[in-house]
């Protein structure tokens, strides 16, 4: 099996960000739905999927820290201890109004994602579903920033 190397860019982690979020759509395939209920079946696929995605909403910010900071990815994994860290780090970003629009993904992200899909068993399909829209446009948001568009 080929040696893989961890991202050490910011466009690095923001591609290993696309790939967990390609994961984790794969992975939600699996929970099947009752659509009647509007529930998806197996929580064990959607706290897998819910997992996956909420590491890719950090790795996406990681990305963006690496580039609107000028850290490493060694100072990154120094700086980003728990969610708080992330949170205090996003409300420094000169990023304009997208400061204020990450900061509001990322907290619903967090709270869809990682509370309620990963550890409470949230097998809503529309707030799952939700928050897999969320983490796109965390994604969005970053790249356009990495990419050096306004």
């Amino acid at each position: 099996m080929p040696k893989v190397k961890a991202p050490e860019t910011p466009k690095e982690r923001l591609e290993l960000a696309k790939r967990y979020l390609k994961n984790a759509r794969e992975i939600l395939k699996k929970a099947g739905v009752d659509k009647e209920a509007g529930i998806y079946e197996d929580i064990k696929f959607v706290s897998e999927a819910s997992g996956t995605a909420y590491i890719l909403a950090l790795e996406v910010l990681k990305a963006l820290f690496m580039y609107k900071k000028g850290w490493d990815i060694d100072e990154v994994r120094r700086k980003t201890k728990d969610v708080g860290s992330y949170r205090r780090i996003l409300k420094t970003l000169p990023i304009g109004k997208d400061k204020d629009v990450l900061i509001k993904l990322f907290s619903s992200v967090y709270d869809i994602l990682h509370l309620g899909g990963y550890y409470r068993e949230l097998q809503d399909k529309k707030a799952t579903d939700s928050g897999l829209e969320k983490v796109e446009k965390i994604i969005r948001i970053v790249e356009k920033h990495i990419n050096g568009q306004p």
